[in-house]
């Protein structure tokens, strides 16, 4: 019944938005042509994985690997176009083996090779209005493509967006399977998305000068979901002093079906002095397990997607320096101290991070970061108590070489 309520929702939306539905955009031509003036466009990655343990019983991760995304996008024709895309991910040479790569999220689960078509959407475009259907990256505060390995993350879904309110995007959508994180299932699932799906809403609003305004809520449409909803509000407010000042301030929530809600608090302050981009961060998770759907949009979280996170309180700050053109340096550094006894999320984690933009169509990029757990989150991992908690120290190395066309 509710995915029924839903899609009627997406009906009038697309019928009411706009104005008159008879007209297309554009002239448009005939549809040879629309073929004939598609674009053909590149996504490629070779991408280094390293993570090793300080511990013995735990097997490191290896991979090194090539692929990414070639895709084709067809011209407008009366409003509708359509894109297909290949996605793969391809072990290099036998430098690492299978179970090397097992652990990467470069490759699939047992190591093997990625290759699926990624992308598979219609589209039709009026005035202010987009719907799209089929297979699809998305891009709202909790679900997104989640782009930190070699693969984002995929969905299929039906949206629609409409810009009809000035300084405002209001999206609507129902997703009903994706490829996971970071697309490493190397197939479309529904363990996360349930059987039914999951209905959302998404705003973003700058009508007040100076002021970024983010919010979306999902509702979990199968009864079998323990999290019955995702909500989530963010606002950026560049303040009128110094150079490239703001504050950042997030608010989140799981809604659980049989045990209390989850809450997520944060803020982050920044500025620019010389050359350098300093910024502060507060963030915390309160009464139950905190996750996004995909890609954690925690100011704390420097790797992105590790949920849940458990009740906890992270601080930290990072500095960016750009010593050059096309150069960029990151220093982060967060301290997490867990609010549970399970002392998962309890840790200080180093990151760093270089960008360097070689020309107009490749860069490499060069990340490091070393969490360090605490001693207790140690002793608990190492107990010998089967779920009693804790985790065990870890460093990951990443070297990636984008090349788009």
């Amino acid at each position: 019944m509710k995915r029924g309520l839903l899609l009627s929702v997406i009906a009038s939306t697309l019928l009411m938005a706009g104005g008159d539905t008879t007209a297309p955009q554009k002239p448009a031509g005939d549809f040879a042509q629309a073929l004939e003036n598609g674009k053909f466009s590149a996504k490629l990655r070779a991408f280094y994985f390293d993570r090793s343990f300080d511990v013995t019983d735990k097997d490191d991760a290896q991979a090194l690997t090539a692929g990414g995304i070639i895709k084709y996008t067809s011209a407008n024709y009366h409003g509708l176009s359509f894109g297909v895309a290949h996605y793969s991910s391809t072990r290099l040479g036998n430098t690492f083996s299978k179970e090397d790569g097992s652990g990467t999220s470069i490759l699939g689960r047992s190591g093997e090779d990625l290759a699926f078509l990624g992308e598979a959407y219609l589209q039709y475009d009026m005035r202010n209005t987009m719907f799209k259907v089929g297979r699809q990256q998305l891009s709202t505060p909790l679900m997104q493509n989640h782009d930190l390995r070699i693969l984002p993350s995929v969905y299929e879904a039906a949206i629609v967006k409409n810009k009809d309110i000035p300084d405002t995007t209001i999206e609507v959508g129902f997703v009903d399977r994706y490829t996971g994180f970071t697309s490493k299932e190397n197939a479309f699932l529904d363990k996360k998305t349930g059987q039914d799906g999951l209905a959302y809403i998404s705003l973003s609003n700058k009508s007040v000068d100076g002021l970024s305004l983010r919010a979306q809520y999902i509702d979990a449409l199968t009864d079998e979901a323990s999290r019955e909803s995702y909500s989530y509000l963010d606002a950026k407010y560049n303040i009128p002093a110094g150079k490239n000042s703001y504050i950042k301030a997030q608010f989140g929530q799981n809604g659980y079906k049989d045990a209390d809600d989850s809450t997520l608090v944060g803020t982050k302050v920044g500025t620019t002095v010389g050359m350098f981009d300093l910024a502060l961060l507060y963030d915390k998770v309160s009464d139950n397990a905190f996750q996004a759907f995909e890609s954690g949009p925690m100011y704390s979280d420097w790797q992105q997607g590790y949920g849940p996170y458990e009740a906890s309180t992270a601080v930290g700050g990072q500095v960016v320096f750009k010593p050059m053109s096309g150069l960029s340096l990151k220093l982060g550094f967060v301290d997490v101290a867990s609010d549970t006894d399970l002392l998962v999320d309890d840790f200080t984690e180093l990151n760093i991070d270089a960008k360097y933009t070689i020309n107009s169509y490749s860069k490499i990029r060069v990340r490091y970061s070393k969490k360090d757990q605490s001693g207790a989150s140690e002793k608990l991992r190492f107990d010998d108590v089967d779920g009693n908690g804790g985790r065990e120290d870890r460093d990951d190395f990443r070297i990636i070489y984008y090349m788009n066309f």
